[in-house]
């Protein structure tokens, strides 16, 4: 009873054999933790330790690497978390405890939300298997606030800043001309950081761009703009790569993930040296979705032209702007038949006209109504 040592059990539960350490040192949690299992033995539950449910999940999670790499983080920060709190089974993992872990992640609101949402998604693997009773993350609330920063479309202004920092940022032509030509397959087409950066020859044909999307696969076919290709042309061969290289911009050498972040150094640089305010390079897709509602396209169009889907599109990058303001009166004046000698958000109904709007002569009556015989 004096001894430092943790407790340990042995016994029998319905023929079974159990000889293990309850992992503490007081005796009356190691009592409870008896008890809970003799109930997992009795109902056929089995008793899954957190580390050995977190490998299985990662075994079977089919998604890209940078997404199980973000998984994969974020379940470390939960194994440290059981760890430091003697906590060995997922059993023992309550609504209370997640309450502890939340307070431990010192990330923002929207961090939370997301990460809140990916363990209810490992809880739900866990009960699937009947490793848990019941997903205490679904119990959490998720945080009120869990909103993402506002990325406005680009002004032409803008754009025209960006472009004439390619020609000046850098110390030579090589990092000016591969630059100029990102920014312009952005800026046209709307592509993500990775699908630029992996941007294969074989990918662009005689008047068309065609490729499947790194992060979700979904082909993407545009029509080659002449300015685009001909910034094309003039990307000199990524340094160390022989002739017969296959991409732009990547040697094909190494990791795909460090040429990316490579990558984004480089337009990070660049949008520096434009003195754009809170420029990014996903503030294009912002801007492409924005020009193809703007010119009457769709949604569904945004997110064909995009590849993504059209709840994503209509949740992300529907965003509000001047032009889209615009676009919006000439529906309205068009649905209302307002005349565009009226001014913005002054419509007509056809049911009255301004010589219907009062009685006689459209001077308002100087005495009362009733008076007057009405």
């Amino acid at each position: 009873m004096k001894c430092s040592c943790p407790v340990w059990c042995d016994g029998e539960v319905r023929g079974q054999r159990v000889r293990q350490s309850l992992h503490t040192r007081d005796w009356a949690r190691a009592g409870r933790k008896i008890a809970a299992l003799e109930s997992d033995l009795d109902s056929g539950r089995v008793r899954k330790s957190v580390p050995s449910a977190v490998s299985a999940f990662l075994e079977q999670c089919s998604v890209q690497k940078p997404s199980f790499k973000k998984y994969s983080r974020w379940l470390d920060a939960l194994c440290t978390f059981v760890a430091e709190n003697n906590i060995i089974h997922l059993n023992e993992l309550n609504l209370e405890c997640l309450d502890r872990y939340r307070a431990s992640r010192e990330v923002c609101a929207l961090t939370w939300s997301k990460e809140l949402q990916f363990l209810r998604t490992f809880f739900t693997f866990c009960g699937d298997r009947k490793w848990i009773d019941e997903n205490p993350a679904k119990q959490m609330k998720m945080p009120p606030d869990a909103k993402p920063k506002e990325r406005k479309p680009y002004t032409s202004e803008e754009i025209t800043r960006i472009l004439a920092a390619c020609e000046t940022f850098g110390r030579n032509a090589y990092e000016r001309l591969r630059a100029r030509a990102m920014i312009l397959l952005m800026r046209f087409y709307g592509l993500r950081v990775s699908d630029v950066a992996t941007l294969a020859r074989e990918n662009v044909q005689a008047d068309e761009i065609f490729l499947h999307a790194v992060k979700n696969g979904s082909p993407l076919w545009v029509p080659l703009l002449p300015e685009v290709a001909r910034a094309l042309e003039c990307v000199p061969l990524p340094q160390g790569a022989g002739q017969d290289c296959k991409y732009y911009f990547w040697t094909g050498l190494g990791s795909r993930e460090g040429h990316i972040k490579t990558v984004d150094r480089t337009l990070q640089a660049v949008f520096r040296k434009s003195g754009v305010e809170n420029a990014h390079a996903h503030r294009f897709r912002h801007t492409m979705t924005t020009d193809i509602l703007v010119k009457g396209g769709t949604i569904e169009d945004a997110a064909n032209i995009l590849g993504d889907s059209p709840a994503t599109i209509r949740k992300y990058y529907a965003k509000w702007s001047v032009a889209y303001r615009d676009r919006t009166v000439e529906i309205m004046r068009r649905v209302h038949g307002t005349s565009a000698a009226h001014t913005r958000n002054q419509f007509r109904n056809p049911l009255f006209s301004d010589d219907l709007l009062v009685l006689e002569e459209g001077v308002e009556p100087s005495c009362p109504v009733k008076g007057a015989g009405f």
